[in-house]
Parts: structure tokens; C-alpha cells; sequence
């Protein structure tokens, strides 16, 4: 069909030059988004020599603790490759982000349009049909579920009134998360001309369940999805004879324990994708591989065993905060200082260094006015044996500002005969 081929060829022309565009644009604010996640981050954590895991089938692997965001084992992470479907994952989080806001509600009903379903022969569908009238929660059970592109073509329209005005607002999230390299031409992850990497979906994966918590077990650890039912149906189309459950792709959520979510993706140009979670015992990973080249089923069995290495080499531990004391804060309107942690005392450790964990507090025994809240001033320290397992800041707990002329002279004062005292003594 000639008319079909000339205006698929203008499709991914436009597709072409969105991506070269958001790629460009990127370029110019990735160094700075790294400078910023830099200076932002609070915690330290030591490295810890541990024997790799097995290997598997995928060009990329990141795999983070979901307590602090901690790279555990890595392969190519920062190689730029299509996500596919886990693209739908951005989709969601700018949905859910509407429904948060108000924007739209989670039982809104949603007519179908005859655009929402245009999607190329093979595609993966929830099976949508102009007509149908949907409420907006189905839409995102059906992108979590059976990876519906159509669901997330209709997401795009409702919220942005085209995929590509959406997938600006995809890209946005991505820059104001800090992630460089991710960028969208469309919401479903069928074009190979959407990017990432390993590093960034992962970290994107973390902030998306810290951020929508409610989302795991409302959309991604769900096995199955009755779709259609009678009440969505067109005028005047009857409904199934029977049930239809729609079956997660990710099989995992079927064999994994403790595996929830999130998401599965293929399309020529990447390989086999996948997001995959797990919790047991409080302990949450967050495993992304990309570029599978074998089989899904290659893929599943490389994460699993994955996973398996990691719940068998880590525990994510909670040790308790200690008490902090107030400083003397001289030349300040108040006299003492009120000081907190940085963070929780919440990471993850080898298991052999998880039990008889220890904490030292390291505090000057004073400061000058002024201080602002939030200053670093010094930080705990948690061990294991002679072993420092995590560093955490501590900050001050509010601004420390300068008192008047008479406190600081006054202050001066106190502080010369102090030391005056201190250095006789």
C-alpha cells in the first residue's frame, strides 16, 4: 500500500528529527544535572569486593538497592539503548502525577477514539475499540498488565492531546530527575528512536515506586486483567460470551517470590528488556537489564538468577539513628545549635557485615553564627568490626543566625577567657 509506506516513512521521519532534537537539548543539560545530583548527594557509601554474579543475557545491567539507590553490580550501564516498553513506565508516572494533581481522576471515563487504536500489525494491545468508554485506572492496569500500546496512546491523548505533545512532558520528568541520557518520542516504547540507559531506568524505577508506592500492587505485581468487560463495550456490541484474563508479561510475578513488578519490553532495535523487583524480608532490589538478544524466557532466567545472587549477597539494614546533641553557637541570636541527620539510617550491606553494626558521632565542639539549615557540620559513622559501612551527614536542623552587635561582643568575650583558661589549664 503505497499511501500506508509513504506516511509511515513521514511517521518515523518526525520521529527521527524529535529524537535528534530532545538528544541535542539534552546534551546541553546533562553536565549540569550531573553537577547538581552531585552536590545533592547526603550519604557515603564505602565499596564492598564481593564475587560477581553469574552472567546473562544483556548488552546493559544495573542493578541498585532500593533503600539508598546503591549500585550493586553493573554491566554497560551507561550504553544508550531503546527501552521499548519500559518506556511505558515514564507514561505512567506522568499519569499518575495527573491524577495526583487533580487533573484527571483514576475513574474518569475515557471514550475510545479510532487514533488510540492505529498501531502497527503484531503490536501489543489490551485490545481497545473505538467506542468503548474506559475509566482512566484501566488505562494503567493495562499499560502495567499486558503492556497495551493502545492504552498508552489514549494516556497521551487525554492528558497532552497527541503522543507528541506527551512526550515532551515525558522528557521533562526525565531532565528535572536528572537523567541525561533518557529521552521519548512517544509514550508506548515502540520507537526505537526513544533512549536510555541501564543506570538511568533504574534510578528512575526507584524514584518512580518512592513516588507512587501505591502503584505496585494496584498495577505492576497484578498477574492478570479482566479486559473487555460488558460495561466498556460500544453501543450496541455485546460482550464476551466468557471472561478474558489478560496475563501479566512479565512471568516472574509467577515464579519469582517476592518479585512485584515492574516491566518487560522488546522491540528489534533493543533486544529484550526488562525492570524487575523484588522484595523479601525488607530488602528491595531493582534490576534493569536491556539488550537481551535470545528469548524472553533467556531473559527471565537471567534475571532470576540475578536476583538470586543479590538477596544471597545483601541485606538492606536499619540501624537506629543516634541521639544528637545541640552545639554552642557562638556569635548566634539563639546559643546552641539543634542538629539532625542528613538522611535515614536505612542501606544496604554484604550480609556477612549485617549484624553487630556500631555508631560513632563525629561533632566539633562549637561553631560560629551564622550557619543555615541544612549545612553539613558532621556526620555518623556505622561500623561492622573495623569495618565503616556507611557515612551519613549530619546538618544543621535550622538557620543559626548572627545575634546583635551586643550578644556577639558579648560572645567574644566569653569565648577569648575560655580559651584563655583552657590553654593555662
Amino acid at each position: 500500500m503505497p499511501g500506508l509506506d509513504s506516511k509511515n516513512r513521514a511517521r518515523r521521519g518526525r520521529l527521527r528529527a524529535a529524537a535528534l532534537f530532545y538528544r541535542a537539548r539534552t546534551a546541553l543539560v546533562c553536565a549540569a544535572l550531573t553537577l547538581s545530583a552531585a552536590s545533592h548527594a547526603l550519604a557515603e557509601a564505602p565499596r564492598f569486593e564481593l564475587p560477581p554474579p553469574p552472567s546473562g543475557d544483556a548488552r546493559a545491567i544495573a542493578l541498585i538497592d532500593f533503600a539508598k539507590g546503591d549500585m550493586l553490580f553493573s554491566l554497560n550501564p551507561d550504553e544508550a539503548i531503546p527501552p521499548a516498553s519500559l518506556a511505558k513506565l515514564m507514561t505512567m508516572h506522568v499519569a499518575l502525577k495527573a491524577v495526583d494533581e487533580g487533573r484527571v481522576g483514576l475513574y474518569d471515563i475515557i471514550p475510545i477514539l479510532r487514533e488510540d487504536t492505529a498501531l502497527p500489525y503484531g503490536s501489543s494491545l489490551m485490545y481497545l475499540r473505538p467506542g468503548m468508554r474506559v475509566p482512566f485506572d484501566d488505562l494503567l492496569r493495562g499499560m502495567a498488565v499486558i503492556s497495551g500500546n493502545d492504552a498508552a496512546l489514549t494516556v497521551a491523548r487525554v492528558l497532552a492531546g497527541s503522543s507528541e505533545a506527551f512526550a515532551e512532558l515525558m522528557n521533562e520528568e526525565a531532565r528535572g530527575m536528572g537523567l541525561g541520557m533518557t529521552s521519548f518520542v512517544e509514550p508506548s516504547g515502540l520507537s526505537e528512536f526513544n533512549t536510555t540507559s541501564a543506570r538511568e531506568m533504574a534510578l528512575f524505577s526507584r524514584s518512580y515506586l518512592q513516588r507512587h508506592p501505591e502503584a505496585i500492587m494496584a498495577y505492576h505485581a497484578r498477574t492478570t486483567m479482566e479486559f473487555p468487560r460488558a460495561e466498556v463495550m460500544p453501543e450496541g456490541v455485546a460482550p464476551p460470551p466468557i471472561k478474558i484474563l489478560l496475563r501479566n508479561r512479565n512471568s516472574l510475578l509467577f515464579s519469582y517470590k517476592g518479585c512485584d513488578g515492574l516491566k518487560t519490553g522488546f522491540i528489534e532495535e533493543s533486544g529484550y528488556n526488562l525492570i524487575a523487583s523484588a522484595e523479601r524480608d525488607g530488602t528491595r532490589f531493582i534490576l534493569v537489564t536491556l539488550g537481551g538478544s535470545r528469548s524472553a524466557s533467556s531473559r527471565q532466567r537471567a534475571a532470576a538468577a540475578m536476583l538470586d545472587w543479590a538477596f544471597a549477597n545483601w541485606k538492606t539494614v536499619r540501624p537506629a539513628l543516634p541521639e544528637l546533641p545541640s552545639l554552642r553557637l557562638w556569635g548566634g541570636a539563639k546559643g546552641r545549635l539543634s542538629l539532625e541527620a542528613s538522611e535515614s539510617a536505612d542501606f544496604t550491606v554484604p550480609v556477612s557485615l549485617s549484624t553487630g553494626i556500631q555508631s560513632r558521632v563525629e561533632l566539633p565542639d562549637e561553631l560560629d553564627a551564622p550557619i543555615t539549615k541544612g549545612a553539613v557540620v558532621g556526620r555518623i559513622v556505622y561500623t561492622s568490626g573495623d569495618r565503616v559501612l556507611r557515612r551519613i551527614d549530619i546538618v544543621a536542623a535550622e538557620d543559626g543566625e548572627l545575634g546583635s552587635l551586643f550578644t556577639r561582643l558579648r560572645d567574644a568575650i566569653a569565648r577569648f577567657f575560655q580559651r584563655l583558661f583552657t590553654q593555662r589549664n
